[in-house]
């Protein structure tokens, strides 16, 4: 059986492309895993992930244990970061002062050693350089996947150094690998664009197994009346900057102005970490929720969540073109899966959002950005409501095109490329 190491610079539960791909050919190849845990509410959910599916992982704490390592990966970062200046072309500097995870995995991936391994695939962008150093230094085939476009990202310390850290590592490194996998088409774009293009390289959708998603109900045999327009927006965490301060604007409005629209028939659901300090802007806003119905649930399983997607209508894909680059290049986890359980989506045009809706126009609507045009969004689907209720059962069936199932084809016939040296 051949072996394949993953390195991840995130946590499974954080990572679910990696989880997909994983779960893909851990039954073929023996997969070995090592990831970094960010937090420990993650490390207890990859915990389930990993005794439900038998993986084989070693995990390395960002954190302070053990104090030691920590403490080196610690320095050493910032000791980098301080002789960046005057070693901007090496990149081993680059790579220490842009990522503490890189230093971490490197270390732990030294003590591992080779194992024979056949192939390495790094997922995340602290793995990047500890996925083109083992694979250098080893002699061993690796594939990159940019699920992000790094240095599109907001950057909060440093940025202006970080970019082109980013840059210069994405540069020197995609060229190496056997093949880059995307998780968008413009995600693709800009990084073909950056790297002076790559003879290999495919787009894999953020999408999910078919067996997640459950068949819609017919309108006529739900408990809830079919007048009521229920709407969903999940996300690992319920905070500031997600386009919900903009959708209780608009939903405020309507629902004060507009006698259509009441506490019977809106409902908006919310699912994830609800952030301590949005909780307390809430409860601002709570006139709000005396003019339609809010209902916030905490983060719920991958399958779990999917399952509860089928007792909405409206599934809200609010990104803004202001937040960063990669905001409007990515496609999200929820757009994927508002499509693939039949919800009408209400996306806003970032380019990602609506070059994907233009490309499936029978999933849904593009609207502007700005409280206006998601209010008068919001009034024209009301008044369709019927249709969009009626037609969930033809979107159900698209949205199949879309599975996993269908993704992961081009990564089995990738991985078995490069294992077979064909490429």
């Amino acid at each position: 059986m051949k072996k394949i190491l993953y390195i991840l610079s995130g946590n499974l539960t954080t990572t679910p492309r990696a989880v997909k791909s994983i779960l893909t050919f851990k039954d073929e190849y023996h997969c070995k895993i090592v990831l970094i845990n960010r937090l420990d509410q993650w490390e207890k959910k990859d915990e389930e992930i990993i005794k439900q599916h038998n993986l084989n992982v070693t995990t390395v704490n960002l954190g302070r244990n053990p104090f030691l390592l920590w403490f080196w990966a610690t320095l050493l970062e910032k000791i980098a970061q301080k002789i960046y200046p005057i070693f901007k072309t090496k990149i081993n500097i680059n790579a220490y002062s842009s990522n503490k995870a890189s230093i971490l995995l490197w270390y732990k991936i030294k003590d591992i050693k080779k194992h024979n391994y056949n192939l390495i695939i790094g997922h995340s962008y602290g793995s990047l350089y500890p996925t083109w150093k083992a694979g250098k230094k080893w002699n061993i085939p690796f594939i990159f996947d940019v699920e992000d476009y790094h240095p599109g990202e907001f950057i909060r310390f440093d940025a202006k150094n970080e970019k082109q850290r980013r840059e210069f590592l994405m540069q020197k490194l995609l060229p190496d690998t056997k093949a880059i996998t995307f998780a968008s088409p413009l995600i693709e774009e800009y990084t073909l664009k950056l790297i002076g293009s790559h003879p290999n390289h495919h787009v894999i959708l953020n999408s999910f197994p078919e067996s997640d998603f459950k068949e819609p109900t017919p309108c006529s045999l739900l408990p809830a009346p079919c007048s009521t327009l229920k709407l969903v927006w999940f996300s690992q965490k319920i905070s500031f900057g997600r386009g919900l301060e903009q959708l209780f604007e608009a939903i405020n409005q309507l629902t004060t102005h507009n006698s259509l629209l009441t506490t019977q028939n809106l409902q908006l659901t919310l699912i994830g970490y609800l952030d301590p300090e949005f909780e307390k802007e809430l409860k601002k806003h709570s006139s709000l929720t005396s003019h339609y119905s809010l209902l916030i649930k905490r983060p719920l399983s991958q399958p779990d969540l999917h399952a509860e997607l089928a007792n909405h209508d409206i599934g809200l894909a609010l990104e803004f073109n202001n937040t960063d680059l990669n905001r409007q290049l990515c496609l999200t986890n929820k757009i994927i899966a508002y499509a693939q359980a039949g919800l009408y989506i209400l996306a806003t045009d970032t380019p990602a959002q609506k070059q994907f809706m233009e490309e499936h126009n029978e999933f849904g609507v593009v609207c502007g950005q700005t409280i206006e045009d998601i209010g008068k969004s919001i009034i024209r689907i009301n008044e369709e409501k019927l249709r969009i209720k009626e037609s969930r059962a033809t979107r159900f069936e698209l949205g199949k095109n879309l599975a996993w199932e269908n993704e992961k084809e081009k990564l089995v016939l990738l991985w078995k490329e490069v294992l077979s040296s064909k490429i």
